[in-house]
This record gives C-alpha cells, structure tokens and sequence, in this order.
C-alpha cells in the first residue's frame, strides 16, 4: 500500500528566493524549510540556503529508500552535503546554511516520522489528532524574541530586533542545551523527534513548513482539526492562499507579531 501525496510550495517575497524544499516518491514525503541566513559580512560558507535545501532534499529522499532509520539517513545525507562544499567553506562557521526538516514514511504497517527543529507533521488518527514541531528555537533567546514580537514590521527597530535575535539564536544553534537544525554536524539528527506509529490508525496527515502552520499556531482562526478539514476542501495550494490573506490583513504585524511579514510557505497533505 503506497501513500497519495498532494503538496505545494511558495515562496513569502518576490524578492529572493524561496528556501523552502518539498519532494514524494509513493512511500515518503520529505520537507525542508531553510532558515534564512543572517547578514554578515565575510560568510563562512559561499552557498546559499536554496543550493543547500536542494541538495540535503534530494540525498535525503534517495536514501530513505533503503532501509536505514530516518534519522540515520538525515545523518549521512549531511555528511554527503558537507562533502559537496568542504573545500572554500569553513563548515564549522554556526552561520553555514540550515534547515528544519520533516519527513513521513510508509514501511510495513507502520507510518515513521522525524520532525527536526520548527516544521510540523499533523496526524489525524482514530484517537485524535497528533501534532509533532520541534519548538527548542523559540527558547534559545526569549529576550531578544520578546524584542522582534514589539517591533513593527518594517521599523528600524524590527529590523535590529531581527539581526539581534539572529545573532544570539546562532550561539545556541547544534549545541548541547541550545535547538538543533540541520546543517554541517551529522550528530543534529540525533536530537530529532522521531517514531512511528501503526498505519491503520492514520486517516489524514499533513506536514507544515513554520510558514504555512501559521494558519493555526500564529493566526489561531482554526485549529489543526479545522485545518485539516479546510485541506480536504482546498487543497495545500488554498490553504497558503488563507494564510496570505491572513498576513496582508496585518502587513506591520500589530495584530499577528512575528519574525516576516510573509515567510516561505510549504504544504504536504497525505494520505495512506
């Protein structure tokens, strides 16, 4: 028994590129959702977050082919890309590219997960619905965070906010007591939520890049219930279409405070 896979992703500005990644064979969905690399002025590492998420992406769902854990597959798929970029780049740099990432496989019986850092994987089971985010990021500066949710959106202070809470999130970025992402350290997925759970007991699933789970967890006009029902209507493509809507209603996020106006955004809907 394979699983039906319906996903769409879009980017948050024409501005740059969209650092989100999104690919299915008929067993396993994977999501990526690249964290956008702060400012600096002599970066570590001459690739950006898109040639990252693309080439982690594309390693990652070749090897969960096989039969190694998830986890284990994210480890080598790392280890592959820090192949790929070794020599020029300074690996150890914190501000070398990122990404959260989520991924839901069919094998046997059982639908496995790995949820690493802030995307979503949303269950809909026989005894309720079952929400896996990874959420050790919010934590690792609350101060600096407190500042970026009080600044509006497109202010000077915003704008410092940001770099600061960039800044001080990158201290804490795959390291022992901080939140772990994927990048150079094959050890972060180690640290990811993971698990399994019996295949007959999911009627729905859905994964979320933190731009498009906004809908519920920023916004909060449905809950995860709700937002599955609204995909069965309307489809991934519809539901970042709400989220859109949502964001332009609060362009200076006074109502809804948050990191970007419109951030990449990414829907996987999923069924078995």
């Amino acid at each position: 028994m394979t699983m039906h896979v319906a996903f769409e992703t879009q980017g948050g500005s024409p501005e740059r590129p969209n650092e989100d990644w999104v690919s299915a064979t008929p067993n396993t969905v994977v999501v990526l959702d690249g964290v956008t690399a702060p400012k600096v002025d002599n970066p570590g590492c001459r690739h950006s977050v898109t040639w990252f998420t693309e080439n982690l992406g594309v390693r990652l769902l070749a090897l969960l082919r096989g039969d190694q854990s998830i986890a284990d597959a994210l480890a080598e798929a790392i280890g592959q890309v820090n192949g790929l970029h070794r020599t020029g780049c300074n690996l150890h740099r914190e501000d070398t590219p990122a990404a959260a990432v989520a991924v839901l496989r069919r094998r046997g019986g059982y639908l496995e997960y790995l949820v690493l850092a802030d995307a979503a994987i949303v269950l809909d089971t026989k005894h309720g619905v079952k929400v896996f985010s990874d959420t050790r990021v919010e934590s690792a500066a609350p101060e600096a965070l407190a500042r970026v949710r009080a600044a509006g959106i497109g202010t000077a202070e915003h704008t410092e906010a940001v770099a600061r809470l960039s800044r001080e999130q990158l201290r804490k970025r795959n390291v022992p007591g901080g939140y772990w992402v994927a990048s150079t350290r094959r050890e972060a997925a180690r640290y990811a939520l993971q698990g399994r759970i019996s295949a007959e007991l999911v009627q729905r699933a859905a994964i979320f890049t933190d731009g498009a789970s906004r809908a519920v967890d920023l916004f909060q006009e449905m809950d995860w219930p709700g937002c599955l029902d609204y995909l069965d209507k309307h489809g991934p493509r519809g539901l970042i279409s709400y989220v859109r809507e949502m964001e332009a209603k609060d362009p200076e996020g006074s109502r809804w405070p948050r990191f970007k106006a419109s951030d990449d955004a990414t829907v996987a809907v999923i069924r078995v």
